[in-house]
């Protein structure tokens, strides 16, 4: 690995991406120019051609971890994390990394100050759950010795459902479920309709009635709907607090069974 300092800051070599220099904030300079037009630039006695930029997209109205466009000795175009390269280069990470299992996290809070001293590997946290694996090892000795799962979630800083889903294995099991899903009443070749119908509750009717599905509303609570239909010998009914996803769901049900 070649060092040089750029701007003032130390920078290095690029694993795989010799051309590149990444510095120890995250900044990354191409050292090697694409074509004869393009002139050098030095700083400090430190040669490099162009200064990438960094790119941070922004999702359902959160920022995500920024990234750089690299690109190889071959010619192909790759967008790296940067906060994994720092933390790559400068020693942060020094074991193989697990993107499934581990994650790279801001000491600050802040995803663009990607200094490689605000950088730190944590265990991978559960979608946008607080846990994080270590805290789940905790929680299933806690349950095992007893203690109440309204007094394991305050401690944690998350609800009782959310202990309770740990507790059955639906959250933090590794796929070993301690409750059945649910399943439909009868054999339904589209998955997303079997799923759906799956959660109904079914009673059974004789053989020969068939209703379409339609909405029962309460005037009195606008959050008070009963889907209900009869189909293959069973009536099938099903709260719904949104009246407008309930109509499509029921027109999806509809159209696909009658």
């Amino acid at each position: 690995m070649v060092s040089k300092i750029i701007h003032g800051e130390d920078c290095r070599s690029i694993l795989g991406f010799e051309r590149y220099y990444i510095s120890e904030s995250g900044q990354t300079y191409r050292v090697t120019p694409l074509n004869n037009k393009e002139k050098a630039i030095i700083d400090s006695g430190a040669l490099y051609i162009n200064k990438g930029k960094q790119h941070f997209p922004v999702r359902n109205g959160r920022m995500r971890q920024g990234y750089c466009s690299l690109t190889s000795s071959e010619g192909k175009l790759h967008n790296i994390p940067i906060a994994q390269l720092v933390a790559y280069t400068f020693g942060i990470i020094t074991h193989v990394f697990n993107s499934k299992k581990n994650s790279i996290e801001y000491i600050d809070g802040n995803k663009k100050n990607l200094h490689y001293t605000n950088l730190k590997i944590t265990d991978k946290r559960y979608g946008n759950s607080k846990l994080m694996k270590s805290d789940v090892k905790k929680i299933k000795h806690l349950i095992s010795m007893g203690i109440a799962l309204r007094h394991i979630g305050v401690t944690f800083g998350v609800s009782e459902m959310q202990i309770n889903r740990i507790n059955t294995g639906e959250n933090w099991g590794n796929g070993k479920r301690k409750i059945k899903a649910p399943q439909a009443p009868f054999e339904i070749k589209d998955g997303k309709i079997r799923k759906y119908i799956a959660i109904f509750n079914a009673e059974e009717a004789p053989i020969e009635l068939k209703k379409p599905f339609s909405i029962k509303r309460n005037p009195k609570d606008p959050t008070d709907n009963l889907i209900n239909g009869i189909i293959k010998g069973y009536k099938l009914t099903l709260k719904h607090k949104n009246i407008t996803r309930a109509q499509v769901n029921i027109q999806k049900l509809n159209d696909y069974f009658f």
